[in-house]
């Protein structure tokens, strides 16, 4: 019988002074809850604690799912307060000890809390082990539900002491009672809600206890060496469990990096990259990856030394921006970098136009950009929808002083879609005439002959008239006016007329009615398929006008080319054909001269008197 009892004893005594996670946390929030409570505390200083009491949800969150089996094959270690309370309650009320019975009212009240927190944890982690984690989510917003139904709140005015009832040692404990009680309530909404906060962290944490790595990192901690190791790594914020994740995750960072730089190699020598393009690539990407990599590793180490403090996390704020930033800039390396290297199959395609690439690359980067400073913003706890409704409400004044950018954005859309001119083509607009550079977002920019750089806002392009003479297939023209003295015969002038415009069909450089057009275009237009695609093919030569020192001889032409040195020959060695011919039939270029006819009169020497002779 004494072997029995003493059995019974040291169970009991172990179940008593066995390690309660569970309870630990909770007494400590109560704690937290307490000082949130407190009217003397700031604004600043609540903020404070609430961004560190997220953190500790968040590590106990992982310890106790980590160790999910041991938690959920424990008894609630309060059941034994729990039966004391309720005999003590019968004997309080048998007796007539209103106030005691109240008490243990209240006490019986905080432990009701506390098992129906601890019963709601387990079983959330005993649902992980389940493979789908949609169905882990719903189930977890039903437990939480359940448990808030099944709570009914006590009438705390019936347990008030009155006015006229003297303090006693039960009335102040009925008085502490009713504070811990308050405490608790709030304890259990904030684990409800961090429950719900953290549960990607729970399903995930719990999910893969049963790991080897798990069970192994947790037996390490428990044995003798472990603890006493832990004793002296307290100070740090670390054990044997924190060294090893930290051991396991750098190295896990390590191989990724690996892994991806080896990726990169693999890539550019199965697409036979060259030599210059893959330094480029390491010097734009692979380093980025490597940053990252560092990054990481140095924030594992500062967060694992100083611990979970609000010093940790301002810390892993400047990390988490950093990071924000290297993925931008990855991104934003990775976009360019590909357009770069396929720029010459770009400017190949018939499909895709060099501005339209251009422009989509920008809108692109503009994105990333946007969406790293709303991730940016994010991390700095700022309100996003809040932010968004201010700035619809100011949406009106800001479209109104930015009118001229969203006309011009427009405008660039304008011209892209009309296809009015395309980057390297030579326009003529009322200010400025030059090669095409680039169409942007809100200007193009345009080279003149000079060598000189312009920009035009689109809209000014898309509103006012634009000459493109990029936009010819075949002919550029040539135009000149010949003039021959009046002393020529027209006999020689109409056989010269004659052999220049043979001399002109026959040219291999002007274009003609027998020149030949391969016109690829299939698509139906409602316009000449030569006029839409500039095809000039005219050939003139005629006796145009008696000026005052010439008979002028019209040359309308065009050449077959329209690249600009090619049709300059063409014109020279026209112009020298057309001299040939002009000297075969005895005519002579006229050039500007005045003749005076002098009427004969009778009186020759009275006339020659009056000239000055």
């Amino acid at each position: 019988m004494k072997k029995i009892l003493l059995i019974i004893l040291l169970s009991f005594s172990s179940s008593l002074f066995a390690e309660d996670v569970f309870g630990e946390f909770i007494d400590a929030q109560m704690k937290v809850e307490a000082q949130l409570l407190d009217a003397n505390l700031s604004l600043d200083k609540k903020a404070e604690l609430r961004e560190l009491q997220e953190i500790e949800y968040k590590d106990f969150f992982f310890r106790y799912a980590s160790e999910k089996e041991k938690h959920l094959q424990e008894l609630n270690p309060d059941r034994v307060q729990i039966s004391r309370l309720e005999l003590r309650l019968k004997g309080n009320r048998y007796r007539g000890y209103t106030n005691a019975a109240l008490r243990d009212e209240i006490l019986l009240k905080i432990f009701s809390l506390r098992t129906g927190m601890r019963n709601a944890v387990h079983e959330v982690l005993a649902l992980s082990s389940g493979d789908s984690k949609n169905f882990f989510n719903e189930k977890v917003n039903d437990i939480i539900v359940k448990y808030f139904e099944n709570y009914t709140p006590l009438d705390k005015s019936k347990y008030l002491p009155k006015k006229d009832q003297k303090t006693t040692k039960i009335t102040q404990e009925i008085e502490q009672a009713l504070k811990d009680l308050s405490y608790i309530e709030n304890v259990s909404h904030t684990l409800s809600s961090q429950t719900i906060e953290n549960i990607s962290l729970i399903y995930s944490t719990a999910h893969f206890s049963d790991s080897k790595i798990f069970t192994l990192i947790n037996q390490m901690n428990n044995t003798e060496y472990g603890k006493n190791i832990n004793k002296h790594l307290q100070k740090f914020h670390l054990d044997i469990a924190n060294i090893i994740l930290l051991l396991l995750l750098i190295l896990f960072i390590i191989v990724i990096h690996l892994i991806v730089n080896f990726s990169i190699k693999f890539i550019l020598a199965y697409y036979k990259v060259k030599e210059d393009d893959r330094e480029y690539i390491h010097s734009r990407i692979a380093k980025v990856f490597n940053y990252i990599a560092y990054l990481m590793v140095i924030h594992l180490l500062i967060v694992s030394y100083i611990g979970f403090e609000t010093t940790s996390v301002y810390i892993s704020k400047g990390f988490y921006i950093l990071y924000v930033l290297l993925v931008t800039v990855l991104l934003y390396r990775i976009t360019n970098t590909i357009a770069y290297m396929k720029m010459e199959s770009i400017k190949k395609s018939k499909v895709l136009k060099n501005e339209v690439v251009n422009l989509s690359l920008k809108v692109i980067n503009g994105f990333i950009i946007l969406f790293s400073v709303i991730v940016i913003l994010k991390i700095f706890g700022v309100n996003l929808t809040a932010l968004l409704s201010g700035l619809g409400i100011a949406g009106a004044a800001v479209a109104f002083a930015a009118k001229d950018s969203i006309s011009n954005i427009f405008a660039s859309l304008s011209i892209l879609l009309g296809d009015v001119f395309e980057q390297g083509d030579w326009i003529e607009t009322k200010d400025v005439n030059g090669t095409v550079v680039e169409i942007g977002l809100r200007a193009s920019t345009i080279r003149t002959f000079d060598n000189a750089l312009i920009s035009i806002p689109n809209s000014e392009l898309a509103n006012h008239s634009v000459k493109n003479w990029s936009r010819r297939s075949i002919g550029r023209r040539i135009k000149m006016q010949i003039g021959v003295t009046y002393q020529s015969k027209f006999s020689d002038i109409k056989q010269a007329i004659t052999e220049i415009k043979e001399m002109l069909k026959e040219h291999p450089g002007i274009a003609n009615e027998h020149t030949a057009y391969q016109n690829a275009y299939r698509q139906a237009k409602l316009v000449s398929a030569e006029d839409f695609k500039g095809v000039k093919r005219t050939t003139l030569v005629y006796m145009d006008s008696y000026c005052a020192s010439s008979i002028n001889i019209l040359i309308y032409c065009f050449s077959r080319t329209v690249d600009w040195a090619e049709w300059l020959e063409v014109k020279e060695d026209v112009m020298y054909k057309i001299a040939e011919i002009l000297e075969t039939n005895n005519l002579e270029f006229a050039y500007p001269t005045m003749t005076i006819h002098q009427a004969e009169t009778d009186n020759e020497p009275e006339k020659q008197s009056r000239l000055g002779i």
